[in-house]
Parts: C-alpha cells; structure tokens; sequence
C-alpha cells in the first residue's frame, strides 16, 4: 500500500470556497471530515479544483510547430514533448498533467463516498451533488487514459497497462495500474451511473455536470472507442439538448469572442492548462484556411501579440480575444456535429456526414461565402469531417487523440518528422512515442507504477 506522494494537497484549500462563512468540520486524528451537505457542494463547485484537465500532448500534436528561433526559449518539457521523448520530465520537476487529474478523481470520491450520508441537505441536493462526481471522474480518467496510456483498440483484448485506478477517497491506496480495457469500462460505468442517478438536464452554468454533458462525453468515449454507432446516438442525444453554434460573422473582431462561462457552444466546460496556451501553430495548419474561413481571424493570433516568448508565425488567439477563464477541452456543440458527421461517414451515410458538416461550416465563414461541401463516397465525407476538426480544434490537442485512434487504420497512418535545435526525430505510426511516460520520480516513490 503507497502514499499518494504525487498529488494531493486536497480539501483545506477547497474548503475555502464553502456556502458559508466557514466550514464546520470535525477533526479525527489527521483527517478533517466534512459533516454538512453544503461542504460537498462546495468541493463540487471548486472549479478551479476539479476541472483539471492536462494539456502535454497539445505540445507533441501535428498541428503544433516550434519556428527555429522559437526553439532556444522552450523549457525542457516543452522540449521533451515536442519531440516525442521517453522522459520528458527532470528529477526535481512534477507532472501537473497527471497532479491535476489525480486531484478531481480524489475529489470525486470525496464526494462518492460521503455526500448521500452528509448533514442539512435534501434528498434531492445530496443526489445532485453525487451525480456530478460520476461525470468529473469519468472525464478526468478519458484524459488520463488517452495520455498516459494506449490506444483503445476495438480489435483487442485491450490488456495493456495505462494508469491506476482509484474509486475510493483513500491517502493509502495501491497503485498498481490498470489496463486500458478497465480504464474505459470504468468511464463508461460512470457516465451511466450519473444518467441512473439523475443528473440534472440543464444546470445554471456549463463548468457543472448535466445530462446533455453524459451523452457528450459518452460520444467522444465511444469515437476514441470506434464504437461509432454508439458514439452517433449519444452525439445525437447531446444535440437535441444543446445545438446553438456561434455565428463568426457577427463578430466585429477576434474580441467579441464570449467569455467561457457564456458561450454557448460550451456543454461542459473543462480547462487546458494554460501553460500550454498560445504554442506556434504549424504552417501546414494555417494553410488550410482559406481566404474565407473565419477561423484564421478568430482563432489564431499573430505571434507577436500579446504572447511571450514571441515568434514568427500565429498561435491560438481565444484566450487573448476573449476575457475568458480557460481554453475548453471539454465537450461542446461543435464538437457533437463534428462526431456525428465522422459517425455517419463511417456508417456509410456520408449525405448526412455533409449536411452536419454545412451546418458548422454556416457558422464559420465570411458573409455571401461559398461554404457548403459535399462528397460522393463515405471515404470522401471521411476525410472531409477529419479536415474539418483539425481546423475547428485547433489550439486544444484534439489532434493528438485524432493521430491515436487514427493509427488502428492503415489508411491514415503516418509518419511525422521534427527538426529540433538541429537534429531530427520521428514518430511512427502507433509507436511509444504515442504514450506519455508516467514521470520517473512518482515511479522511484511508487514502485508499482513501473510494473
């Protein structure tokens, strides 16, 4: 049995967010153990706490391009995951990635494990309340499974070792890892769990969990899963709650991008780190936007503005144009017609695959601008939706999810190729290079890990 040395600071700090002027707990040994129904909902609402959601594969995705200049001012980690590296972190530095995710599972099942028993609640507030930690924990493990471990493949056993599973509030617990397989049955069983319990349809603001949220997540679970026509009916599901797209056009500027908290697009709001805000966006990327595209203007930013260190080039521009809280990662609109036009080319119904995409397309480009695609085949309508998400998700990493799953089909497998402060690395098709390493000093600490 370890310690969890390698992540938790856990709850005095969220307790500072309580309802009320103060928390009342009482103090068992070296425990502090949360009475009232309020307590937990505070932990709930800690966002700033829970939402965490890494961001080290955004720096080793394709749509990620470092200029030559650029290069001398990156830190080793910024390095070391540019460049595909079997250990990205020195002795003395910490995995944020893996630090963040670990403390919303713990406070997940802080929340699992007390709130149906806590004090002053309603029924109804303490199922709220237990629901939610379903849907934060299912969200944190996807990340943790897709980063730290390998691809889910639907033609295997999926036995390969990815990270620990962790279901209890425990400072001593075992962390032996998981496999792949466990992680996403684990997920899936959790996303079921907050529908079984009633998760609210529509809460007051998108950092919380809701039903429409569940199915979301359930979409993205199954694609990455290549289980497609489950991924279509969640995808559906999420958009019968929630469909409104911005509308590009009515921008004055990159400035009138909302704030996160009110953009509609958002279903469920989680954040990438933001020191991985505003990388150089690669040359190959940029291009691909025509003169037309709306997202070049009011997505990506000059290199020179208001980033640090600066570069030729352009990176993504939201979190400067907006006055906003966090770069989303989590589940959004477009995201759901992005999945279900994938699902549909891939079920051989590429007419739909199109129409879904012409629906977002609307919605991005100038006024009186030809918009519209279209495709004959479902191979074509294929390779139209995966165009479209490298330029819809830019600047979040989804690209590097996409490369993974991508891999399983000889059709889309490739090679990638850096030139790094003069020397070159290459990524093969599902190679390590694929699996970020889980850091060498929680390993020296928690043997287990390694195994």
């Amino acid at each position: 049995m370890k310690f969890l040395k390698f992540t938790l600071y856990i709850l005095p700090a969220l307790l500072l967010n309580s309802c009320r002027d103060y928390v009342e707990v009482e103090q068992v040994g070296n425990n502090r153990i949360l009475k009232y129904t309020s307590d937990y909902r505070a932990i709930a609402n800690a966002y700033n706490d829970i939402s965490g959601s890494g961001g080290i594969y955004l720096l080793a995705n394709a749509d990620v391009e470092f200029p030559t200049t650029y290069q001398n001012s990156v830190s080793t980690i910024w390095a070391n995951s540019y460049t595909w590296q079997d250990r990205i972190y020195d002795p003395s530095q910490g995995d944020s990635d893996y630090i963040g995710l670990y403390k919303a599972i713990y406070y997940s099942n802080v929340l699992l494990d007390g709130v149906m028993s806590s004090e002053k609640g309603t029924d109804a507030e303490k199922k709220e309340i237990y629901a939610e930690a379903f849907v934060h924990r299912a969200f944190a493990y996807l990340q943790l499974v897709n980063t730290y471990g390998p691809q889910f493949d639907p033609a295997s056993a999926n036995s390969e070792k990815a990270v620990p599973l962790l279901l209890k509030p425990e400072l001593f617990s075992s962390l032996e890892r998981s496999t792949v397989g466990q992680i996403y049955d684990q997920i899936i069983s959790d996303l079921k769990s907050a529908l079984a319990n009633d998760i609210q349809d529509t809460p007051p603001f998108n950092v919380l969990p809701s039903k429409k949220a569940v199915y979301a997540l359930l979409a993205r679970t199954y694609l990455y899963m290549g289980q497609y026509q489950l991924s279509l009916e969640n995808a559906e599901k999420a958009l019968q709650m929630q469909n409104g797209l911005i509308d590009l056009k009515t921008f004055a500027t990159g400035y009138s991008y909302p704030v996160l908290i009110q953009n509609p697009e958002v279903i469920f709001s989680k954040t990438l780190l933001l020191t991985y805000n505003r990388a150089p966006l690669s040359n190959d990327l940029l291009s691909s936007f025509g003169t037309n595209d709306l997202r070049y203007d009011y997505y990506t930013i000059a290199g020179n503005v208001a980033i640090s260190p600066t570069y030729t080039g352009r990176g993504f521009g939201i979190a400067t144009y907006s006055n906003t809280n966090g770069i989303n990662v989590g589940v959004s609109v477009p995201e759901m017609y992005l999945i279900a036009a994938e699902c549909y080319a891939r079920t051989g119904q590429s007419q739909k695959a199109v129409d879904y995409l012409n629906i977002l397309r609307a919605k991005r480009f100038r006024a009186n601008a030809a918009y519209q695609v279209s495709a004959t085949t479902s191979t074509e309508a294929l390779n139209l939706v995966l165009t479209e998400r490298q330029k819809e998700f830019i600047g979040r990493g989804f690209r590097w999810f996409d490369q993974r799953r991508l891999n399983l089909d000889p059709a889309f497998q490739k090679t990638y190729t850096r030139i790094f402060k003069g020397n070159t690395f290459t990524l093969a098709p599902n190679s390590d290079g694929y699996v970020f390493p889980i850091n060498q000093n929680y390993i020296d600490l928690n043997p287990e890990l390694g195994k």
